[in-house]
């Protein structure tokens, strides 16, 4: 019966990999989401200015990448989807390969043996990971962060300073989320911190001579102004998206509701797809919303100052699977693609289980995988959850199964599944 499951669960994989990741991204174009973010370049190109229309504009590294294919390809989607599309597939293979590589070092640091079952476990995870095959369906750039995050991770593990900086650096010149190492860097390796400043700095250099100012010393003040500015990140309507699944947006959701379904009434806003929350109740809603946010906050300081490690390599080990994980659930918008970026995380966790091999563990760890990785396809699995009957139940017939997944939560609560399950495996009483 083992056997039998074996060889189902890898046709299974290799089917979910060659239509999923192979024949449904090349068969549409979809990279109408990219060409939005090469708008510096196309002004670049026409008018000789790279200027920036919006504060959450891609950075200079996405730009660095496709301006000499962009420049050649301007009536050429089909080629451009190409070239991102192999971009994206050289980013799940080097993700892929330093997250093991982070897991051997820590590993070896905990005179740990390995199951023989890791990598092809590792495999298995990554193959039927849907965010990641929804990411690869749009040609976008989470891949190229979760690759640069990972490689960043295995760096420091190694004490390669240089290419963590630089690694990390990249990441979040591609876009700002990543940026949130930096202070936990700050925490706990001031060398690496200040590397990646450095990097940071030349990489603007560089960015600024080729694109000017609000894409080199410009750019890091403008994508911060945002963050620090605005409900969503320079974009406010963000957080009421009915896909926002982070922690502030779900608490800000139990107040309001969709209206119905209709035209599009202005340029960022479609009726029955944003959250409306009655004015007497929004002050409550913004309150409940930040209180939220400030508790899993606490518990993440809570976290990185109290627990107790066994050495330097596990502690930054863990750790580092901690902030990838709250960088999720702390933005102020996120919706499952972005689940990708969680993916060394879930490894690093599937790792652990493996060596612990507690039945509940992996129970625990399966809802968790279930909730965001949907191994199982998302409408089907909603229909299981009885969250087609949910949606109809609250008026909500014009959300697709999909969309009604992410509106409920589910990935958030995936999410906190794996943080508990994480909390378990990193004690160090429960690996010695």
């Amino acid at each position: 019966m083992a056997q039998g499951a074996i060889v189902v669960t890898v046709a299974y994989s290799a089917a979910h990999v060659l239509v999923s990741g192979v024949i449904s991204p090349l068969r549409s174009e979809n990279v109408g989401q990219v060409i939005e973010e090469l708008q510096p370049l196309y002004r670049l190109f026409t008018t000789g200015a790279a200027t920036v229309d919006h504060p959450r504009q891609y950075g200079p590294i996405f730009l660095f990448l496709f301006h000499p294919v962009y420049k050649l390809t301007l009536a050429r989607p089909d080629i451009l989807a190409w070239y991102a599309y192999a971009l994206d597939v050289i980013a799940i293979a080097v993700a892929f390969v330093a997250t093991r590589r982070a897991i051997r070092v820590w590993a070896a640091s905990r005179s740990i043996t390995l199951s023989k079952w890791t990598t092809p476990a590792l495999i298995l995870l990554w193959a039927n990971f849907s965010p990641l095959y929804g990411v690869l369906a749009i040609k976008n750039v989470e891949l190229w962060e979760l690759a640069l995050i990972a490689v960043a991770g295995a760096a420091v593990l190694e004490e390669r300073r240089w290419l963590a900086a630089w690694s990390l650096a990249a990441a979040a010149l591609v876009k700002m989320l990543p940026l949130v190492f930096l202070p936990y860097l700050l925490l706990r390796d001031r060398r690496t911190f200040a590397y990646t400043v450095v990097a940071l700095g030349v990489i603007l250099g560089v960015s600024h001579l080729l694109y000017g100012d609000q894409m080199g010393r410009g750019y890091l003040p403008m994508i911060v102004n945002a963050a620090l500015g605005g409900a969503g990140y320079g974009n406010e309507v963000g957080l009421i998206w009915h896909e926002n699944v982070s922690i502030r947006g779900l608490a800000f959701k139990a107040f309001g509701y969709l209206e119905k379904p209709g035209s599009a009434i202005a340029h960022h806003y479609q009726l029955g797809y944003y959250l409306v929350v009655p004015g007497d109740l929004r002050p409550f809603a913004t309150i409940t919303a930040w209180v939220a946010q400030a508790i899993a906050t606490g518990w993440l300081v809570w976290q990185l100052f109290t627990r107790q490690w066994v050495n330097d390599v596990d502690r930054l080990y863990w750790e580092w699977a901690l902030v990838a994980i709250m960088m999720l659930a702390l933005a102020p918008q996120i919706s499952q693609d972005y689940m990708v970026l969680a993916l060394g995380a879930f490894s690093y966790v599937l790792v652990a289980c493996l060596w612990r091999a507690d039945a509940w563990l992996w129970v625990q760890f399966g809802a968790a995988v279930l909730l965001v990785a949907n191994v199982v396809p998302r409408g089907l699995f909603a229909r299981l959850m009885l969250i087609d009957r949910g949606t109809r139940a609250a008026g909500y017939d014009h959300l697709t199964l999909a969309e009604a997944y992410q509106f409920f939560g589910f990935p958030l609560l995936g999410l906190l599944i794996l943080l508990h399950v994480w909390s378990r495996v990193s004690r160090p009483e429960k690996l010695a």
